[in-house]
């Protein structure tokens, strides 16, 4: 109090806005109005030229409502400060109550220069005369003393520094500010705990859906939804037993599928007690290595993004991936609420993929069980079948023997013991590529392996009428592998060929090679093989459906043998063929393949 100041009465006017401000405060939920109406307050009542309030966002106060002339409030309205500087300006002032006064020559150059400075000439005759550089401010804190916004005045009554009773109705004024932005911080941490709750739970929900994903899918819409995303991808690492890794991603799903290579190492460094990772696109800094830093700012502006925030996904010790957010400039940092959210969401992410895949695994093993017991059940009919045939023939003609001593039989007994060989050599030809444990490596000539397997079936080719015809780049097309096996793939590719082929037909049997493969082609115009048939043409045991071909003898197991064969030696076997057409099967070797250890 100045000397010889009497403790005046509020005015009626001031009393009367004081009366309709605490009401609007405790029933209003429009925040930016109360505010406004707070700054007219003190500008209209209390007689101040300039009054502004200051809302804090993160670590920083950006002015929200301003009263005063309008070039005043243009140059300063949207002003963003960095915290920091006011609280330094706070250790500086002077304490009036809740109010913050810092006489001209205390604030440094740089706040000079950065705040704004009414243009006026102080009254030098006067010592209370208010000087353009003295700054008078009201931090706005909650109930609990958290900082949530500044209040600051300028030009007070006369250009006089405010008397005890001028600032006790400006605190008034402030009090009904720090309220309405308290109650705004209330509604709005309410409301963001029903939002994110409600985020939490239908990521959660997400997880009941069939399939990984469908579930990462989900669980990419509503994250987006809830957290008002420009972009949100999420990406599982490779499971152990199925081997690839899961992505998605909305809006933009196509952006998942390139992933951030050395983010997996900088995660597993951090993890199972990793938190998630704000990063900024202009950070230099950060926890992430410079790689994965780099390739996050490249997605992060190819889709306008400002912000990220990179949370690690998983269950207890493993970690199975990780959640990207990314959120443009106006949206701001993600909150300690947020970045809790996101945490939760990632455990329930880490949970669905895990029971995903144990479930894909479940399913997985319970169709080969069933696949293995058709396999069983497929094996001991044909064996069964296959013989019981030639032995009752064995049999009959034996019996016939002793009796008849007829010829006939004995030329009967000897091709049907060699049709029993020929299906026992090729069950053990399977059973020996299916549980392979080494295998031979060395240099095989194509040429002579061809040419040999057309001497085996030179009678039979001769028998059913059939030419075959070798032809050849050159005469020596060398690759590495072993020779038994792929003479055992030649003899049965040939052998087949003249099998189905008709009478006065012609195989063709071609040797073609380039630096990187040698490829035999073994060509037919005989029965052919229908489209269905091609489905299972290399499955154990598969007979074609086709009566004519049925008719000939055979056990299934000849292309399922040369097919595991060439597989095993890094090469394929492709097949061309229609019905009533014929067929090509292409023998493809790589020229220089180096079998694993």
């Amino acid at each position: 109090m100045r000397p010889g100041e009497q403790v005046e009465a509020a005015p009626a006017p001031a009393l009367q806005r004081l009366s309709e401000l605490v009401r609007r405060v405790n029933s209003s939920t429009d925040t930016a109005d109360v505010l406004e109406e707070i700054v007219h307050g003190v500008c209209d009542v209390l007689g101040y030229g300039v009054a502004a309030i200051a809302r804090l966002e993160g670590d920083t106060l950006v002015m929200t409502a301003v009263a005063g002339p309008d070039d005043v409030r243009r140059q300063i309205l949207g002003r963003r400060t960095p915290a920091a500087e006011i609280m330094d300006e706070y250790r500086q002032a002077d304490r009036w109550g809740i109010l913050r006064f810092v006489p001209h020559g205390r604030m440094s150059e740089a706040r000079i220069t950065a705040a704004w400075i009414p243009d006026f000439e102080p009254d030098a005759d006067d010592p209370q005369a208010w000087h353009p550089e003295d700054t008078l401010y009201a931090p706005l804190y909650s109930a609990t003393g958290r900082l949530l916004g500044n209040m600051a005045v300028d030009l007070p009554p006369g250009n006089r520094v405010p008397s005890l009773h001028e600032r006790e109705l400006l605190e008034m004024f402030v009090v009904q500010a720090g309220l309405a932005l308290s109650n705004a911080q209330q509604r709005e941490e309410l409301s963001e705990q029903l939002r994110l709750g409600s985020t939490v739970k239908e990521v959660a929900q997400a997880g009941s859906q069939p399939g990984l994903d469908a579930i990462l899918a989900d669980a990419c819409e509503a994250i987006h939804r809830g957290f008002d995303a420009v972009q949100v991808w999420i990406r599982c690492y490779p499971d152990d037993d199925a081997g690839s890794s899961v992505a998605a991603g909305h809006p933009r799903p196509g952006l998942a599928q390139s992933p951030v290579a050395a983010l997996r190492a900088d995660l597993a460094a951090r993890w199972p007690t990793a938190d998630p990772i704000a990063v900024h696109i202009s950070d230099r800094t950060s926890v992430l290595s410079a790689e994965s830093l780099a390739r996050l700012q490249q997605m992060m502006t190819s889709v306008g993004a400002f912000h990220v925030a990179v949370v690690p996904m998983g269950v207890a010790l493993d970690l199975l991936g990780y959640l990207v957010v990314g959120l443009n400039g106006t949206r701001g940092h993600l909150g300690t609420a947020e970045l809790d959210a996101l945490t939760e969401i990632a455990r329930e992410l880490g949970r669905s993929v895990q029971t995903a895949r144990l479930l894909e695994t479940e399913q997985r093993l319970v169709s080969e069980l069933r696949e293995l017991d058709r396999y069983k059940g497929e094996l001991i009919a044909t064996i069964s079948h296959e013989l019981k045939t030639p032995l009752t023939t064995i049999i009959g003609h034996a019996e016939l023997l002793g009796e008849l001593h007829e010829h006939r039989s004995v030329e009967a007994i000897s091709r049907n013991a060699e049709r029993l060989n020929r299906l026992v050599q090729n069950l053990l030809d399977y059973s020996r590529v299916q549980d392979r444990l080494a295998s031979v490596r060395e240099r095989v000539e194509l040429v002579e392996t061809c040419r040999s397997a057309v001497d085996l079936v030179a009678l039979l080719a001769e028998t059913g009428e059939v030419e075959v015809v070798t032809e050849t780049c050159c005469e020596e097309v060398v690759v590495t592998g072993d020779p038994e096996e792929l003479s055992l793939v030649v003899d049965n590719l040939v052998s087949n060929a003249v099998k189905y082929s008709r009478p006065g037909g012609t195989v063709r049997v071609e040797i073609t090679c380039d630096d990187a493969w040698a490829r035999i082609a073994v060509a037919d115009a005989g029965l052919g093989i229908s489209e269905a048939d091609q489905v299972h043409l290399f499955s154990a045991f598969h007979r074609s459906s086709n009566p004519e071909a049925l008719s000939i003898p055979g056990t299934g197991l000849g292309l399922a043998i040369s097919r595991r064969i060439v597989e095993s030696h890094g090469g394929r076997i492709d097949v061309d063929s229609s019905l009533g057409r014929g067929s090509t099967f292409t023998l493809a070797l790589p020229r220089r393949f180096a079998p694993a250890h």
